[in-house]
């Protein structure tokens, strides 16, 4: 092992110690690595996680001065050394390349505003079925010369190419103007199996507006209500040029980690809102336009930015008083205070939409996700509060924790993990709280199908739909958003309406309940998510009606 890669692990092992001699072997060390970072893509991929962590949690001016230089530093020495550059390729560090697959909108997003950064790569299907699906999203008068050997595709698309155009440019203009289902746009998309090439060309970072450096003289691991008992959200007016950036960073270090979100890929600048926190943090909270958005709960994106670098990142499923939650730490943060974050995630939500459960699914913990049992994810929610539902995992979890708090240095073995990931949890703040989310609905839902209209998915919503929309009123509802809300609601609220002359919510038809519902389904389809959610809280009526239903349906 040479020298530079030595110190880098030095570094790498030092990046959460803090104190006057720590400050000082971080200075050393930094200044003594920047001189010569080394050529080991291992050594080089360190060196840049310890720089990001060190700018997130600084111990000083000084070292994060320093960092913020030598990280510029490192990306302008990858970009003028091509046999390093190729050595990291797929690593998401700036000045090198990614080739992976995304979504329609990620890829259409990149090629609107960052042009020359992105390129098609391959096809992941066979010809055969880009020429079919091709023929799908296509006019049907334009398709019919890829039948039956006619004219090859790739051909074909290139003769319709404007001045300046590409390959991926004709793709990306025939999906866009095609006029199915955004849904069925994607799987068609993705089904193509299309690979960019993307150039990370800048660091991704708040813009400097919105950043105010927080120097640490520790990491805040515990005793968190005691150092900021009272949490106050400061909300900071974005104008659009920010929210873009705040949009922007989101995405991009996504695509760097190969993910994506739907709340984040879906959302506008509109949508954004943004949070200013104590320690360095802020969280922005990112709704989806219109026409993405889930029928029943509310599907909404969350960033978190410490010191203005994009440190973690989830979800979060909102209906009634109750969400699903996630929290996702990326790799070159995780040892910095993740607990702490998590519980602001938290209590952000509980302030802005009014929350008073929450639940994590079992893949956050780790259930068919193996970084959620690398990273220990289990603990960070159970330490936030969070128990199992199940009582196999809430006894066995209560066993682990005696271990860790009795015995020094111990840590959970994986496969302890495994079986603790095998139960959703939960953190109840009130006992009236809403126990139930969309999953349960979508259970219910199969059942209503399958004891009232033998399996006849179809002849369920046509009958429920006409029910809802004459009962309603609704003049609109054939709008294309409008009427997906309601075929997805339908089924729910005249669960039994084959049979019985009176509609499943029986008495509860009133004009009150009429004026709510009609309020709730105009909200979800062109209004706003956040005034959704507030509707929905106050609709104690519908709320009695599903938990009904779900005893009946579900159990």
């Amino acid at each position: 092992m040479n020298s530079s890669t030595t110190k880098i692990n030095q570094l790498f092992s030092l990046r959460h110690q803090y104190g006057k001699n720590s400050s000082l072997k971080k200075l050393k060390l930094l200044t003594s690595i920047g001189r010569e970072p080394g050529k080991s893509k291992k050594a080089l991929q360190t060196w840049n996680r310890t720089l990001l962590f060190l700018i997130a949690y600084p111990d000083n001016p000084s070292v994060y001065q320093l960092a913020s230089r030598l990280l510029q530093e490192l990306h302008l020495y990858i970009r003028l050394q091509n046999k390093i550059k190729d050595g990291l390729y797929n690593s998401g560090i700036t000045n090198t390349q990614l080739c992976a697959a995304f979504s329609f909108d990620i890829v259409k997003w990149m090629r609107l505003t960052h042009p020359k950064d992105i390129r098609l790569r391959s096809f992941e299907a066979a010809e055969g079925s880009i020429n079919s699906i091709l023929s799908v999203v296509m006019p049907k008068v334009e398709s019919e010369i890829l039948q039956d050997a006619n004219a090859h595709w790739r051909s074909w698309l290139r003769r319709s190419m404007k001045k300046g155009e590409d390959l991926l440019d004709r793709l990306i203009a025939v999906f866009d103007e095609t006029d199915i289902r955004p849904e069925i746009r994607d799987e068609l998309w993705g089904a193509l199996g299309i690979n960019v090439e993307i150039d990370l060309s800048t660091q991704d970072c708040l813009p400097t507006t919105l950043i105010s450096p927080y120097f640490h003289r520790s990491l805040l691991k515990k005793n968190f209500k005691k150092a900021y008992p009272d949490l106050k959200s400061d909300g900071v007016e974005l104008d659009k040029t920010e929210a873009e950036q705040v949009i922007k960073c989101g995405r991009m270090i996504l695509v760097r980690h190969l993910r994506e979100i739907d709340p984040i890929t879906f959302t506008a600048a509109h949508l954004v809102s943004y949070y200013r926190l104590p320690r360095g943090l802020s969280i922005a909270l990112m709704g989806m336009v219109p026409e993405r958005r889930h029928p029943i709960d509310s599907y909404m994106g969350y960033v978190v930015f410490k010191n203005g670098l994009p440190v973690a990142y989830a979800g979060s499923w909102i209906l009634f008083d109750s969400s699903r939650i996630g929290l996702n730490v990326f790799p070159a943060y995780r040892g910095g205070e993740s607990q702490y974050i998590f519980e602001q995630v938290l209590k952000l939500h509980r302030e802005v939409y009014q929350l008073n459960r929450f639940s994590v699914d079992p893949y956050q913990l780790g259930k068919e996700n193996s970084d959620g049992i690398h990273s220990g994810a289990f603990w960070i929610y159970y330490r936030a509060g969070f128990r199992p539902i199940r009582q196999e995992q809430r006894k066995l979890a209560e066993t682990e924790a005696k271990k860790i708090r009795s015995i020094q240095g111990y840590q959970c073995p994986a496969p302890i993990l495994a079986k603790l990931a095998d139960s959703r949890l939960e953190l109840l703040y009130t006992k009236t709280a809403a126990r139930f989310d969309a999953t349960d609905l979508s259970l219910a839902y199969a059942n209503i199908l399958d004891k009232n209209y033998k399996t006849n998915r179809k002849m369920a919503e046509q009958i429920c739909f006409m029910k809802l929309t004459e009962w309603l009123q609704l003049k609109d509802h054939h709008e294309m958003k409008l009427q997906f809300i309601l075929k997805n609601w339908c089924v729910l609220l005249f669960q039994k309406e084959q049979y019985n002359a009176r509609p499943a919510l029986g008495r509860n038809r009133n004009n009150r309940l009429k004026k709510v519902l009609k309020r709730i389904f105009i909200l979800k389809a062109n209004g706003s998510e956040e005034d959704y959610i507030t509707e929905l809280q106050r609709a104690k009526e519908l709320r009695r009606f599903l938990e009904r239903m779900l005893l009946e349906n579900v159990g």
